[in-house]
């Protein structure tokens, strides 16, 4: 009988490893087969659901009372901090601040258009080209751009700026505030802001909140620092002094060898508030507008993200508020609205209001459709024989009308018109003028706008709290 043979412990550990380890083509078979499911059913998740355990925790939907006024006081002193800090280390290097995170002038030098246009439009390789248009939103937004809503005869478009350069350079005499702020100072640029302009032009004329916003600077310096309200928090945030021009610099092949034409090319094309691209103040020399505009747009990644929106988004972004949109044709009490109303326009109301047009590319009694306006203030006038009169002082950002005449009410109360008198002109304090400003009465207001912004503001006597959400996806 033949002896069984027992395999060396060589040839075992030999047959081992290549049943644990396949050849290259049957390895990469394994990997698919471990990815590979016969049946066809939805993927909702991609970690596994312990991961969740360990991230949240088990008070996430617990919401936490906290006072209103403490993250807005944690980041005004951010800001505060961080400008005094950026104002010292320029001191000691002898150089003027340059914000490295939005930094317009190097930005527009090198082609790029990261600051004006978002992640797509700046991957296009034609956007380093001057005079490319600037994007424009679809059709559903509170947004009506200059081009097409100015002028009648006009592209529906807008081209980049020429140029950029500090404030020193553009103003002869700068300031930040002239006479503080105001809603008169607030004019539409090129872009498609105006719901945002719109809201500011809403609380302008209120210091307590206009202070709340810019909280330090350093002009010398050229540092800016603003806070704004985003994602249920206060945040901070600094600029430069770069802004953006319309018109290039000056550019020939004739010798100029006084530097005369240049210089008349500055002063008539590249000075003052007029000469930028984006919004600006009525005052030729004040500064604070589109600064403010080149903070919000840097917290919104660029000026693109500014092109079209929604007022009462824009209020709570503003103030820290919380925004209701009341459709027009669905007030259940409308005096209870118009108190509200009355006390809009003081310092330390508890309200604050934005208005918007029904949808449309035209205009309607003058009031130009898709397009958002301000309420100044709400006034009971005493009329001249007895009773009472409820009017509301409107604004559009625009701070003018359109070259076809239209961006103002033309119905009753329109400047010029028979409800004029010299009683009721120093009743309501009133002067015609283009200048953007109307009066309307409150029914007229409900009949022709359709949507009313009603944002509730919050002082230091309120407390909150907040809550995440969630959706089961089927």
């Amino acid at each position: 009988m033949k002896p069984t043979e027992t395999p060396s412990p060589e040839l075992t550990l030999i047959h081992r490893v290549e049943n644990d380890f396949p050849d290259p083509q049957g390895q990469i078979a394994l990997f698919w087969s471990k990815l590979h499911c016969r049946t066809s059913r939805r993927v909702t998740s991609i970690f596994p659901a312990s991961i969740h355990c360990s991230l949240v925790t088990d008070d996430v939907c617990q919401p936490k009372p906290f006072y209103a006024a403490k993250s807005y006081e944690l980041a005004a002193q951010q800001c505060y901090t961080q400008v005094q800090s950026i104002a010292d280390q320029c001191g000691h290097s002898n150089t003027k601040f340059r914000d490295p995170d939005f930094d317009i002038e190097g930005d527009f030098a090198a082609g790029r258009n990261n600051c004006l246009f978002d992640l797509v439009g700046s991957c296009d390789g034609n956007d380093s080209e001057r005079g490319k248009d600037l994007p424009t939103e679809g059709h559903g937004l509170v947004q009506v751009t200059p081009g097409h809503s100015k002028s009648s005869d006009s592209d529906d478009h807008i081209s980049i700026p020429g140029s950029v350069h500090r404030i020193p350079w553009i103003f002869r005499n700068p300031r930040f505030t002239i006479s503080g702020y105001s809603a008169s100072d607030v004019q539409q640029g090129a872009s498609g802001d105006c719901w945002w302009l719109a809201a500011l032009s809403t609380i302008a004329h209120r210091k307590d909140l206009m202070e709340k916003i810019c909280v330090m600077r350093n002009e010398e310096v050229g540092v800016y620092g603003f806070v704004f309200h985003r994602d249920g928090e206060w945040i901070s945030t600094v600029v430069d002094d770069y802004l953006y021009v319309t018109e290039s610099d000056f550019d020939s092949e004739i010798y100029d060898a006084t530097g005369r034409k240049a210089r008349r090319h500055r002063e008539q094309k590249q000075s003052g508030s007029e000469a930028l691209f984006f919004a600006k103040c009525g005052n030729p020399n004040e500064t604070w507008l589109p600064l403010l505009e080149k903070a919000f747009a840097k917290v919104h990644g660029d000026y693109q993200a500014l092109n079209g929106g929604w007022s009462g988004m824009a209020i709570e972004d503003l103030t820290g508020g919380v925004t209701t949109v009341v459709a027009s044709n669905s007030i259940l009490y409308k005096e209870r609205l118009w108190s509200e109303l009355l006390s809009s326009g003081v310092d330390g109301g508890n309200f604050v209001f934005a208005l918007s047009s029904g949808p449309g590319e035209t205009h309607r009694n003058g009031i130009v459709l898709s397009h958002a306006y301000s309420v100044l203030e709400a006034v009971e006038m005493r009329k001249e024989h007895g009773g009472v009169s409820r009017m509301l002082k409107i604004r559009n950002p625009w701070g003018q009308r359109s070259d076809s005449g239209y961006g103002e009410w033309h119905g009753a109360w329109a400047d010029g018109s028979k409800e004029w008198n010299t009683y009721t002109m120093d009743a309501l304090h009133h002067e015609f003028g283009d200048n953007g400003i109307f009066w309307m009465s409150y029914e007229d207001v409900v009949e022709n706008f359709k949507y009313i912004y009603r944002t509730r503001l919050f002082d230091r006597g309120w407390s909150m709290a907040q809550k995440w959400t969630s959706i089961a996806v089927p």
